[in-house]
């Protein structure tokens, strides 16, 4: 049991290791070295960052499908097992990532509402949460590093285990359909997480001198502190998706990864877009409804074909945004 859940990390070769790390972390240097200023992101500069880094996550597509083509790997599944090769692992590189960036849109969103409960949206303040969303994103990293590692892993050791994944996708969908048409604004500074660093250290109510710790914890820092325990539950929330459809660790996670390195640039758009794309949580919906669904059959040992699975994601995510541009939000015409 516990085997078949170690050969798929014992197939993963020092070479893919250093063919992901090296450019990864160059990467992540360069933007932020680029923007180490802190200064207000413009949407020209957002979007540039955003192709970026879409550019760099399609280059390491190109070594996935040379690693997998000379090296078919077997795939354990469910108790399944099937070879794995350039096309295939392509395929399901870019459904990861594709659905780490869909599913990161409303935590996004929560991350803004996060902000706003700061008054980090204010016109003098904005320049902070460049930072905030920086150092967020690299703890976000590190989860969910953790949470697919662990998820790839367990999802051999039974079937069972594939039908409890499902029924927690079903669970984060009947949270999206409840918060849906309910904008109910948080007071993030009244949040748990705040409130119990605030318990066990000196705070500064303060954020003029622009740092986390100034005299005590500043709020830049009580707001970061939100912000990751917050994407710890996002992370948790998107592990059994990109478990259910990717299934190899070395794919899940370099995907996972490469979208999650672009969300500071991905929040800026998104802060900017977020009235025009209205129907765009309700088709993320009705793709965690597939991926439950594709994974109580992968529990009974049916299979979709990975072109299959990354065309119904991308057909889903088109739909929705088309859907968006082309009628109006029913909120909106309700006012």
């Amino acid at each position: 049991m516990f085997e078949d859940s170690l050969s798929a990390f014992k197939a993963i070769t020092a070479l893919d290791i250093l063919a992901f790390l090296i450019p990864f972390v160059v990467a992540v240097l360069v933007d932020l070295l680029t923007h180490k200023k802190g200064e207000k992101i413009t949407m020209g500069n957002a979007l540039k960052w955003s192709l970026i880094w879409v550019g760099c996550a399609a280059a390491f597509a190109g070594y996935v499908w040379w690693s997998f083509e000379n090296n078919p790997r077997e795939e354990n599944f469910g108790g399944m097992t099937r070879m794995l090769d350039g096309s295939g692992a392509v395929s399901l590189y870019a459904t990861g990532y594709v659905l780490e960036k869909a599913l990161a849109l409303d935590n996004l969103f929560a991350f803004y509402l996060i902000f706003k409960s700061f008054g980090l949206t204010l016109e003098k303040n904005q320049h902070y949460q460049h930072r905030i969303l920086y150092w967020g994103i690299l703890g976000a990293i590190v989860f969910r590093v953790f949470f697919l590692g662990l998820g790839a892993f367990i999802a051999n050791t039974s079937p069972y285990v594939l039908i409890a994944f499902a029924l927690i996708v079903l669970w984060t969908v009947r949270k999206m359909w409840k918060s849906s048409g309910h904008a109910v604004e948080i007071d993030y500074t009244n949040h748990w997480s705040v409130n119990l660093m605030r318990k066990v250290t000196k705070t500064n109510p303060s954020i003029e001198s622009g740092h986390f710790f100034s005299h005590g914890v500043t709020p830049l820092f009580l707001c970061l502190f939100c912000i990751e325990i917050c994407d710890v539950v996002f992370a948790f929330d998107s592990m059994p998706v990109i478990v259910a459809v990717v299934r190899d660790p070395y794919l899940m996670i370099t995907s996972s990864l490469w979208a999650t390195a672009g969300l500071r640039s991905l929040y800026f758009l998104l802060v900017a877009a977020q009235s025009r794309l209205w129907a765009l949580d309700k088709a993320i919906m009705i793709l965690l409804i597939f991926v439950s669904f594709k994974l109580i059959a992968s529990a009974f040992g049916y299979h979709l074909d990975p072109a299959v699975s990354v065309s119904i994601v991308a057909f889903i995510l088109t739909a929705g945004v088309i859907m968006s541009m082309a009628v109006p939000d029913p909120k909106v015409l309700k006012e």
